[in-house]
C-alpha cells in the first residue's frame, strides 16, 4: 500500500460571482484548485478562456500559437482540465459536454462523488 493519491482535488470557497467574466473565470479555477491563489495570470487560465470563447474544437497548436504558451505546456494544462472532465479531445480539444454547467455537473459526479464514497468506506472501516 502506498500513500500516493489515485485522485488529487483541491476546492475553495470564494466570494460570489459578479458580472465580471474575467473575474468570475479566475475564481471559477482558483475555486477548483487549478491555479493557486497570488498567482498572476496563469497559463491554464489563459488557455482555459480561449476554450469557453472559441466554443469550437480547437489544436494544441493552435492554443500555443494563440496564446504564447509552449505546445507542451498547453498539453500539460489541457490535461489537468480533463482530468476534472471539463474539456475533451485529443488532437482538438473543445469544452467537454460542450456545455460548463453540463461539464462541471459531470465533475460533481464522477469526481467529488467517487472520492466522498471513497472516504465513506474508510469511515465505515474505521466505526466497524
Amino acid at each position: 500500500m502506498t500513500d500516493k493519491p489515485v485522485f488529487d482535488v483541491t476546492l475553495r470557497k470564494y466570494e460570489l460571482p459578479t458580472e465580471d467574466f474575467d473575474r468570475n473565470l479566475r475564481l471559477f479555477l482558483l475555486s477548483m484548485g487549478l491555479i493557486r491563489p497570488g498567482t498572476k495570470k496563469s497559463p491554464l487560465e489563459v488557455i482555459f478562456k480561449y476554450i469557453l470563447v472559441e466554443k469550437k474544437p480547437i489544436s494544441v497548436e493552435d492554443l500555443a500559437e494563440m496564446t504564447g504558451i509552449t505546445e507542451s505546456a498547453v498539453r500539460y494544462h489541457l490535461e489537468r482540465l480533463k482530468a476534472l472532465r471539463l474539456v475533451d479531445g485529443r488532437k482538438e480539444y473543445f469544452l467537454a459536454e460542450n456545455d460548463l454547467s453540463v461539464a462541471f455537473r459531470v465533475f460533481r459526479r464522477y469526481v467529488l462523488e467517487e472520492i466522498l464514497d471513497r472516504i465513506e468506506g474508510y469511515v465505515s472501516a474505521l466505526v466497524k
